[in-house]
């Protein structure tokens, strides 16, 4: 069977005359873009707005609050075991005895049981400390000497797929 010549493409004003023919609306000249070139163009608008939807988003909900957790505890190993259960929280540590939350107000509670009881599992005379802040207070925080970037701690947790 013998090879047909391939056909030219149409030109953009021929394609719209003849889809105008058909009553469909006119092609746009950016439609007409391969994949890759439409990727490659779209793809800077599309993290942008995916930057502004993150940026926009409300920071915390009503049920999540923020809070300060420091302590002073004696013995090393309770020390580390403090400190892991509340990385594993999702606390940050600001300094070595000091972590900040964001936390659902369930959670906070849940965490308040569980240092409660870990503090009473030993006889001591340790301290800890769950302090609940709100945003004006946060707002009006002053670090003095070594800060830290208040803002990537109470933004709000996204994760990206790609």
């Amino acid at each position: 069977m013998p090879r047909r010549k391939p056909i030219p493409p149409k030109t953009l004003p021929e394609r719209n005359r003849s889809w105008a023919g058909a009553g469909l609306p006119s092609i746009r000249p950016d439609a007409l873009l391969s994949a890759e070139q439409a990727d490659a163009t779209a793809l800077p608008k599309r993290l942008a707005d995916w930057l502004n939807w993150l940026t926009n988003e409300p920071t915390k909900r009503p049920e999540e609050m923020y809070c300060f957790i420091y302590y002073d505890i004696e013995n090393n190993k309770i020390r580390r075991l403090v400190a892991r259960l509340l990385e594993k929280q999702g606390c940050i540590r600001v300094q070595k005895s000091v972590f900040f939350a964001r936390l659902h107000r369930r959670s906070y509670r849940e965490l308040t049981d569980l240092l409660r009881q870990i503090q009473q599992l030993y006889e001591n005379e340790d301290s800890i400390m769950l302090l609940p802040v709100g945003e004006d207070m946060l707002n009006s925080l002053h670090c003095i000497g070594k800060s830290f970037d208040l803002e990537m701690m109470t933004a709000p947790k996204n994760t990206v797929f790609v």
